[in-house]
């Protein structure tokens, strides 16, 4: 089954919509593309800051694990991020969710939707996808739409795969080649390290010598370290093979920073990490955030980086 051929079940786990014109641009788009997009009312909920009241939203998460029943194979893609979705982990029937990612159920989303990969990945050790939502991404206008980011959405909910290739990806502080293959795993930065301690955060046993991607937006780089350091010293970071930074952006310097910027950020992350004896090794620039060009990440799924002769490559085994 081609992936047009999926239907697209929209659902709005976060923020309320601001902006229902692109939502409606997304959904005209993706008709366009062959799909047939259901649960378009969605888009009208409001509830104080949030897509609708937290029964509502939690309701509609957990109906998605009976559409496979009756649709077959199914993509449940979010319509946008923006707070609300940790208020309903305790309400999510994990176990439905994880049969019907077994019969072909698809989750699509990035940001707030950390909250529910990495909870899914936790509780059930199942796979979902980091990649775009329905507004910023396909309900944007025509010009500013990026072809990356489709083909690469088309690409991932096929076959599950992601197949990536730059010389824009480079590793930090070092220019030696390597390989890893392991797990990879990650999202929002402030989603992460909301969850940790919690029975939402992945145990080690499912993501140590793994392939931690993140990003983040609207953090200024001290934030961004002192979350890093937060993953550090909870023995996270160390325990990973590689961790790719995407797009940390949105975010202004101010007089105080006085030269601290996000590369000195990162720089000490990977001297410390070096301290305590870890081979983790950072790369930088790759496309996935809250940025225009994205890719589509398996979220629990094992991948293989390689990085020779200045190339990168990031692809599932």
């Amino acid at each position: 089954m081609k992936p047009s051929h999926f239907p697209i079940s929209l659902f709005a786990p976060s923020g309320r919509i601001t902006d229902t014109s692109s939502m409606y641009r997304g959904i005209e788009y993706l008709q366009e593309l062959g799909f047939e997009v259901r649960n378009t009312e969605c888009i009208d909920r409001t509830h104080e800051r949030f897509a609708g009241q937290d029964a509502q939203r939690a309701l509609e998460i957990n109906s998605l694990s009976h559409i496979v029943s009756t649709l077959g194979p199914c993509i449940a893609l979010a319509v946008r991020g923006g707070y609300g979705l940790t208020r309903l982990l305790p309400m999510i029937d994990w176990d439905a969710l994880a049969k019907a990612v077994d019969q072909g159920l698809l989750f699509v989303g990035h940001s707030d939707l950390t909250a529910l990969e990495i909870g899914l990945f936790a509780k059930t050790g199942r796979k979902s996808f980091a990649g775009p939502m329905l507004g910023y991404d396909f309900g944007c206008i025509s010009s500013d739409r990026s072809e990356f980011t489709i083909q690469h959405f088309l690409k991932a909910v096929e076959g599950s795969t992601v197949d990536y290739s730059s010389n824009q990806v480079v590793p930090l502080l070092t220019s030696e080649d390597m390989k890893a293959q392991g797990v990879l795993w990650g999202g929002n930065l402030s989603i992460l390290n909301s969850l940790l301690g919690t029975s939402y955060f992945p145990d080690n046993s499912l993501i140590r010598n793994g392939i931690l991607f993140i990003e983040d937006v609207n953090e200024q780089p001290y934030r961004v370290e002192r979350m890093l350091f937060q993953l550090l010293q909870s023995g996270i970071l160390g325990s990973q093979q590689a961790v790719l930074f995407g797009d940390f952006s949105s975010y202004q310097l101010s007089s105080l920073d006085n030269g601290f910027d996000l590369n000195a950020c990162i720089t000490r992350i990977q001297d410390e990490l070096k301290l305590i004896g870890s081979s983790t090794t950072i790369f930088t620039q790759l496309p996935f955030g809250h940025c225009r060009d994205k890719l589509t990440l398996p979220v629990g799924v094992n991948c293989q980086i390689n990085y020779e002769n200045q190339q990168f490559s990031l692809k599932t085994v």
